[in-house]
């Protein structure tokens, strides 16, 4: 497979409609698009994750069913080949020069940056260093925003947390333009009852008038 070179921003902003309409029917999210070279060829890495986010009662969100990762990445290849060949616009939509294509799902260790990530976060420990330079680990709850923005960005949306604590769990809502890295914790153990209930109580609107003093707004 080969096209001419171009800058690795640009070769991503010109497979992105390709990349965002395959991914999303098939029923994910393009979480990151990269083009970045690899000696004489590029490597287009596509990270998707699911778009469905569990609910009040839901446990904690599943990762990705691998099976369709794979068909996602051959829906891709023949894609890619078919405008190669056929000619998409003057080539534009392909991939520029030899390339590898790559399509993966987000690891243990993906900061959470946008609204979508927290929200599959649900009930997971997060490890979260504000901009203020303090930080917390807590449980993740609800977001506070119903809509992610177009452009990305967090639009005062807020998340609400539960730390452990030898009282019981105490509520923080941080708003996400406060949160410099958020990155999910290992856990080997069930989450504890209490801090499920208080998060469930909080996404449910049941919370209000219970935590007698517990609860934090930051």
């Amino acid at each position: 497979m080969s096209r001419g070179t171009s800058g690795d921003g640009q070769a991503a902003d010109r497979l992105r409609p390709t990349v965002v309409e395959i991914v999303e029917a098939a029923g994910f999210v393009l979480d990151d698009l990269e083009v970045r070279p690899a000696g004489r060829r590029q490597v287009v890495r596509v990270v998707v994750d699911t778009a469905e986010v569990p609910g009040p009662h839901d446990p904690p969100a599943p990762g990705p069913d691998l099976d369709a990762v794979a068909g996602v990445s051959r829906e891709l290849s023949q894609a890619f080949d078919a405008m190669d060949e056929g000619g998409g616009p003057g080539g534009t939509d392909t991939p520029a020069g030899e390339y590898t294509l790559e399509v993966t799902t987000p690891g243990t260790d993906r900061p959470l940056t946008r609204p979508h990530h927290w929200r599959r976060a649900w009930l997971r420990r997060a490890a979260v260093t504000r901009t203020d330079g303090s930080t917390l680990s807590a449980r993740v709850g609800p977001v506070g925003a119903p809509q992610e923005p177009a452009d990305g960005r967090d639009g005062g949306v807020t998340v609400t947390l539960a730390e452990g604590t030898p009282r019981g769990p105490v509520l923080h809502h941080v708003p996400l333009a406060e949160v410099a890295r958020a990155v999910v914790e290992v856990e080997f153990k069930p989450a504890p009852p209490s801090e499920v209930e208080a998060l469930v109580a909080a996404a449910t609107g049941e919370q209000d008038g219970q935590q007698d003093g517990q609860e934090e707004r930051s």
